[in-house]
């Protein structure tokens, strides 16, 4: 996220995913809501994970889901971090929050699944 210069949690759920066959598109570290849609829109991505370390940056994440539903309605919002909570990912209209890496995979998994059907 903007403003967040941590990545040892998103590099461990890059790793994971990518382990169980996903292909990941690592924008690193302090990464403005913008290019996070414009990326989103370039490689029609249809899973957007958003990782915050940081409190100080959970605005920005707030700001890149308002701006992913207004460019791009299909994508679904994935977050977690040290500092964030379900209830907190719900009130910033995160589409589901991951406690843990293999909660992502999981997620992604059945969000495959899903969409083969």
């Amino acid at each position: 996220m903007q403003g967040d210069i941590h990545d040892i949690g998103k590099n461990i759920v890059k790793l994971l995913l990518e382990n169980y066959g996903f292909n990941v598109i690592d924008l690193g570290r302090d990464v403005a809501p913008e290019v996070v849609v414009d990326t989103v829109i370039q490689y029609r991505a249809p899973l957007v994970g958003l990782s915050a370390l940081m409190t100080t940056t959970v605005p920005a994440m707030e700001r890149t889901i308002a701006l992913l539903r207004e460019k791009t309605p299909w994508v679904k919002t994935l977050v977690g971090g040290a500092v964030l909570t379900k209830e907190y990912a719900d009130k910033i209209g995160a589409d589901y929050y991951c406690k843990d890496a293999m909660e992502t995979v999981r997620y992604a998994l059945a969000e495959t699944e899903k969409n083969e059907k």
